[in-house]
């Protein structure tokens, strides 16, 4: 929720509307969902948010109802000097101009005296509506979120320069936007730090608030470490797709146009890990954790070891199976605390301790202070590679690229299986890292 400019003070009124002035704005929620998203439309797509509307000659500012029924209802007599009115669903759609108010100084900006308003969309509102037309308003949902985030970044500049100049110095900023939005003190850092990154960039920015892309996306494009031109062309191709093929496609471009080396990679990467706990208002732990390739493909291996040994017990259980989240968290109950809640996870854990290759001992001489077995990681990697010829990257049974100097690092105590690559389906030949019987089956 955002705060009126004139006094800072949160208003709503019974039908949900956000601003202070809903009498004057009733139409803007159809504006926003329903706009023609032709070129010219996004041109002004910012100053799209606010301003000054004429009220619509169906709303009723004491109705719920009604405010619901004028966001989702069909536009029936489209008005044939506003080519511009009504979209495929049918929605009345102003033009651009009917919310952007005169700056005396010039250009056009936002009148701080009106608020951002939106109808409430009742629940039977949408009810009448086809498949079609409700995913067409699902796409206009999204496209109106995304400009309002692009709106709020720049509004946090705006801010931001205020601060910076001494005409409204702020000390904690972040403070000011949780109070102001309503959120935690942690959304509104990250916020303030999406925001900062979307302004550095101004294709990421522009696409973001013309509603192109997501918030996701804009932060994954400003993180790609590309030169600029190769930024712009991201930007133009992430418009229409998903976040996941956003970040394939920045990832393979980084591939391509990164000037660091590997080893220049992954000691950036090292210094950008992290972790952390806290508590939730019901007294549960979280947990989150950041780690270099390196060292999360050790870390992955332990826990997935312990994982999969789990998940075959699991699997035989017809009834009251726990979810695949319960079943990660009693994985690091065990690998951080050592704790085991059944009889079946205990024995999952001593089948593990079993097979780790060189444990021979009984459970009592093993270090009490390790809750699994030293992790095995799989590596493959070219012999050039491995000899220091070439810049091969290794990769992990997990699909994780190493640089070649940690596999030759990884190397020096591990066992090296030779392998000869075939065709495409598979190795032509394998060999073995012992050539003689280990001592356990001895």
């Amino acid at each position: 929720m955002l705060r009126n400019g004139s006094d800072g003070a949160r208003h709503s009124d019974d039908a949900g509307v956000l601003g202070a002035d809903a009498d004057a704005a009733a139409d803007g929620s159809a504006a926003l969902i329903g706009a023609d998203h032709t070129p010219s439309n996004r041109a002004s797509a910012k100053h799209h948010l606010a301003g000054p509307a004429a009220p619509h000659p169906n709303w009723s500012p004491n109705a719920e109802h009604s405010a619901g029924a004028d966001l989702a209802t069909p536009n029936p007599t489209p008005n044939p000097s506003r080519p511009d009115q009504g979209d495929a669903a049918g929605f009345a759609t102003p033009s651009p101009a009917d919310h952007i108010s005169p700056n005396p100084v010039g250009g056009t900006h936002p009148d701080p005296a009106e608020s951002l308003v939106m109808p409430r969309l009742s629940a039977a509102a949408p009810a009448g509506l086809g498949r079609d037309e409700l995913l067409s308003l699902l796409g206009g949902i999204g496209r109106l979120a995304n400009r309002l985030d692009g709106y709020r970044a720049e509004v946090l500049g705006a801010l931001d320069a205020l601060n910076q100049s001494g005409a409204a110095p702020d000390a904690s900023p972040h403070l000011s936007l949780r109070d102001a939005a309503g959120v935690s003190e942690r959304d509104a850092r990250q916020m303030l730090r999406a925001a900062e990154k979307a302004r550095e960039h101004g294709a990421v920015l522009e696409a973001l608030s013309d509603g192109d892309i997501n918030t996701a996306q804009a932060e994954t494009l400003c993180d790609a470490r590309v030169p600029d031109p190769v930024r712009a062309e991201l930007v133009a191709a992430a418009t229409g797709e998903d976040t996941d093929a956003t970040r394939r496609r920045v990832q393979r471009a980084e591939a391509e146009h990164s000037a660091e080396t590997s080893l220049e990679r992954l000691e950036r990467q090292r210094a950008a890990r992290g972790a952390g706990w806290r508590r939730d208002h019901e007294g549960m732990l979280r947990l989150w954790a950041k780690f270099d390739p390196d060292t999360g493909a050790h870390v992955e291996a332990a826990l997935e070891a312990l994982r999969r040994e789990y998940w075959n017990d699991d699997k035989h259980v017809r009834n009251g199976r726990r979810t695949p989240a319960q079943r990660d968290a009693d994985v690091l109950a065990c690998a951080l605390a050592g704790l085991t809640y059944t009889d079946a996870d205990a024995a999952a854990v001593r089948r593990l301790h079993a097979r780790a290759p060189g444990d021979d001992r009984p459970d009592e001489a093993r270090d009490p202070s390790r809750r699994l077995p030293p992790a095995q990681v799989s590596v493959l990697v070219g012999l050039d590679a491995l000899r220091g010829q070439t810049d091969e990257m290794g990769l992990t049974d997990a699909g994780v690229e190493l640089p070649p100097e940690v596999v030759r690092r990884m190397a020096c105590d591990a066992e090296i299986i030779p392998i000869i690559l075939g065709s495409p389906g598979g190795s032509a030949d394998a060999g073995r890292s012992r050539r003689t019987v280990p001592l356990r089956l001895r």
